[in-house]
């Protein structure tokens, strides 16, 4: 028997195949022509968070996982999600499936279903609760004025300041 101190409760069993999804359609079907960008084989990130992911991710919550069925009322979930289906159009194209497993998949879902650090971390599978964003004071604006935030494609970043103009005079002036 397991030990239910951490929170773990046995997940429904399931009676219907786990493969009865569409991994995506053969590679022809997702090129519109030789000339064009690949068709994505999903329109929007719900659908392909329905009828892809969700049908091939499987797992039981608790302990240290969980998920928010409201996944889009977080605004983190949102992105990550995202970035994850952008990425995985592009594995199916370009035929690099273990690669979006690895980089991308793994470590968006491990982030995602942390209970400790996830942006569900204060939700239970069937009930969403809104965190607060991340506190922030107001900056001293003149902090963002040093070259380590200026523009590197600006050629001269401090040529209106009064000491900038002075130098180039200085070092223009013949000797």
């Amino acid at each position: 028997m397991l030990d239910d101190d951490n929170g773990w409760e046995p997940g429904p069993v399931f009676d219907e195949d786990e493969t009865d999804y569409v991994l995506a359609p053969p590679a022809a079907d997702t090129q519109t022509s030789a000339h064009d960008s690949p068709k994505p084989v999903y329109g929007d990130l719900e659908s392909w968070l329905r009828k892809h992911l969700s049908q091939v991710i499987r797992r039981r919550f608790g302990g240290s996982l969980t998920w928010c069925s409201q996944w889009y009322r977080h605004a983190e979930a949102v992105s990550r999600l995202n970035a994850m289906w952008q990425e995985w159009e592009k594995a199916v194209v370009e035929d690099t499936m273990s690669t979006w497993w690895l980089y991308h998949c793994d470590p968006h879902l491990n982030m995602l279903m942390s209970k400790d650090s996830g942006p569900f971390m204060a939700c239970k599978p069937d009930e969403h609760r809104q965190l607060e964003p991340l506190p922030l004071a107001d900056s001293d604006p003149d902090l963002w004025l040093g070259t380590a935030f200026s523009d590197p494609r600006d050629p001269a970043p401090d040529a209106g300041t009064d000491a900038a103009v002075a130098a180039s005079r200085t070092s223009s002036s013949p000797d």
